[in-house]
């Protein structure tokens, strides 16, 4: 997970799933994405509920599907805008969870069966080694020289051990590649364990051990690393 994504135009693109409403997660900047249906029934407003309380517990940039021309987009940070055409990738299902359970109504058992044959349908081929959000920021002249180097205990210098979990957190000067593969020193922020707000919708327990598309300090080889967005998808909720 510390090497470039695959770039977005690698993915394949299937035509839309027609079995609407529905919410698509963008997996970083991944292909992939992943797809939860809603009740049919449901009223707009209470479709789009789901769609904010989604964005809210994942921080994920999520999709309202409604039409083959009608979608409401939520960014992570909340921000909400009307669009057409749907963005599409690799489809996934049932690895992110929806705030509630759904009763398990013919029409949702139906279009939950088409959504599984169309996932069959439009397999991923090779395979993913980040998700293109690794970048961080060139750094300054200055930067390079005040986080260069690591102390005696072999911490980074720019890392700082946080008071509320005891990981580390800070700014990484990364200058061998790391995430990317991009040797120009950049300045790439590494979060503790409080800057986790990736959590599930329905359980609240956070989605990975660390922040999606973050770095973190993994303390005991001393190394700095990645943890891309795909990484959700292992969650499972703990009863």
């Amino acid at each position: 997970m510390t090497a470039s994504a695959a770039p977005e135009d690698a993915a394949r693109h299937p035509p839309e799933f027609d079995g609407f409403p529905y919410l698509v997660t963008r997996v970083g900047r991944t292909p992939l994405r992943h797809i939860a249906l809603l009740p049919a029934e449901w009223s707009f407003d209470r479709q789009a509920e789901a769609v904010r309380r989604q964005v809210r517990a994942n921080r994920l940039d999520t999709c309202l599907c409604l039409g083959l021309a009608s979608a409401v987009f939520v960014d992570a940070d909340g921000t909400e805008f009307a669009g057409s055409p749907l963005c599409w990738g690799i489809p996934v299902v049932g690895a992110i969870a929806l705030p509630e359970p759904l009763a398990s109504t013919p029409d949702l058992l139906a279009r939950q069966a088409a959504l599984e044959a169309f996932a069959r349908r439009n397999p991923a081929s090779g395979y993913l080694v980040g998700d293109g959000l690794e970048g961080g920021r060139r750094a300054t002249p200055e930067e390079v020289k005040r986080l260069s180097g690591r102390d005696e205990d072999g911490i980074p210098r720019g890392l700082r051990r946080c008071a509320g979990c005891g990981a580390f957190r800070g700014d990484y000067l990364a200058v061998r590649g790391e995430g990317n593969g991009d040797r120009t020193p950049r300045v790439v922020p590494v979060h503790c364990g409080c800057g986790n707000h990736n959590r599930c919708a329905r359980c609240g327990g956070p989605l990975a051990e660390w922040r999606l598309s973050s770095y973190f300090f993994a303390e005991a080889d001393r190394a700095v690393r990645y943890l891309a967005a795909y990484a959700a998808l292992g969650h499972r909720c703990v009863p």
